[in-house]
């Protein structure tokens, strides 16, 4: 137990990136938030499953050979609760997760973020971009929402 008090600690010392966004119609999976990636990633909807491996390093790249690169909050932010959720993990389990795989190098270190803005400024700049917004945020023409089914 004593090795999981530095988990959010280490994680926001990460560079990690998980994003996503947009309007709450346009891919929203529930909760008001919707996954982000690139604009040049041709991916138009995933399973929730597809979504875990992606962002626990099991996927590694996307179909158009970009590396899988997660934004994430490093905290107990709507954002990442609402992906733990997508997961059946809590918010820390998630962290501890990220952490041990990144420890394996088995995942690409996460971009670490502060808000679902910055979602949308990864996500339009970095080709392997993946990430979890608020449904509010407007997507730019240099990302979209991916449909989680």
């Amino acid at each position: 137990m004593g090795a999981r008090r530095g988990v959010i600690p280490w994680v926001a010392g990460l560079g990690l990136a998980l994003c996503a966004l947009g309007p709450a119609g346009a891919g929203a999976v529930g909760a008001g938030f919707v996954v982000l990636v690139n604009q040049a990633n041709p991916v138009a909807s995933i399973s929730r499953s597809e979504l875990k491996r992606l962002a626990t390093g099991e996927t590694k790249q996307w179909s158009s050979g970009a590396v899988v690169h997660l934004g994430i909050i490093p905290s107990d932010a709507p954002e990442t609760k609402y992906l733990a959720s997508l997961f059946d993990m809590s918010t820390r389990e998630l962290l501890a997760r990220i952490q041990e795989q990144v420890f394996k190098g088995e995942l690409r270190r996460p971009a670490v973020l502060r808000s679902s803005t910055d979602c949308v400024a990864f996500a339009r700049s970095s080709a392997g971009a993946l990430c979890i917004a608020s449904g509010d945020e407007p997507v730019p023409p240099e990302a979209h929402v991916v449909v989680l089914h």
